[in-house]
């Protein structure tokens, strides 16, 4: 299966505001999901992925963090 970026990063950046056990109570999944979503192994309904995006725009992260790759997490 192939990995979406536009999804991926949208999950980076949403975890690196809200942190995994928020992003997984907001999208009501488990984390094993996300971390499947983001490698590639399950795709993301589009109903998540609207829920994502209503995530992204009430965070409201700035143009300039989108372009600078995240750390990874430990």
């Amino acid at each position: 299966m192939r990995v979406s970026p536009l999804i991926v990063r949208a999950l980076e950046v949403a975890e690196r505001y809200l942190g995994t056990e928020e992003l997984c109570r907001r999208l009501v999944v488990p984390e094993a999901l996300i971390r499947d979503w983001q490698a590639g192994h399950a795709t993301m309904p589009q109903y998540k992925f609207l829920r994502l995006v209503d995530l992204l725009t009430e965070l409201d992260p700035s143009w300039t963090e989108w372009d600078q790759p995240s750390e990874p997490k430990e």
